[in-house]
């Protein structure tokens, strides 16, 4: 590891059953002190390290297999809700990784909004969550990547768990598309490695 380099931490969670087709990414908010604000979930598409796709609250029909619901406002009781509904076999050949993330609209960081809850899960057992990382850490910043849906060496898609703070919103997703490019090249390129050096070492052995 070269010196001053930034670990960025990324675990896998849940290699995602065969028979599971849909996830939702589910997430509440409150309103900040002055009034109605968007805590945006979105999620950024990749085809290995190039940008390919988006669906937020304004691209809700880019993508065929992912739905998002939109802003779902809640006046009298001062809270917001934005689900996504992604259908994985339904997903392009040529998308390799999901980010889903969350971004502060008009207030400087997520602190501002208040109770925040998110779950990540199949649409099937919405009792089980998918997604145990948490964005506490991430008050003082615009924007988190919450965790990602990846490919995986035979094309079963994995979860893997994040956290990682960024820059960016809905306004402006440049900041956070090079956060995600960090996380495809320093960790996933690795982990993809990895896994191509053990089967390696499983042919030499199979052949001695």
């Amino acid at each position: 590891m070269q010196p001053n380099s930034t670990i960025m931490l990324v675990v896998l969670l849940l290699a995602i059953p065969e028979h599971c087709n849909e996830v939702v990414f589910d997430l509440y908010w409150g309103y900040p002190s002055n009034g109605r604000d968007y805590l945006d979930a979105s999620c950024l598409m990749f085809n290995g390290q190039q940008f390919n796709n988006l669906c937020d609250y304004r691209h809700r029909n880019h993508c065929t297999a992912i739905r998002h619901s939109g802003d779902v406002m809640d006046d009298l009781n001062r809270k917001g809700h934005h689900t996504m509904n992604v259908t994985l076999k339904n997903m392009p050949s040529n998308v390799t990784h999901l980010f889903f993330t969350l971004s502060a609209w008009c207030s400087p960081n997520i602190s501002r909004y208040p109770n925040p809850s998110l779950k990540f899960y199949e649409a099937s057992n919405p009792g089980k969550d998918l997604c145990k990382t948490t964005f506490q850490h991430a008050g003082s910043y615009q924007a988190v990547v919450m965790c990602s849906l990846s490919r995986g060496m035979y094309g079963r898609w994995e979860i893997f768990g994040s956290g990682k703070c960024s820059a960016g919103n809905a306004k402006n997703y440049e900041p956070l598309q090079t956060t995600i490019r960090s996380l495809i090249a320093q960790v996933f390129n690795t982990i993809c490695n990895l896994i191509r050096i053990q089967n390696i070492h499983r042919c030499i052995v199979c052949i001695q």
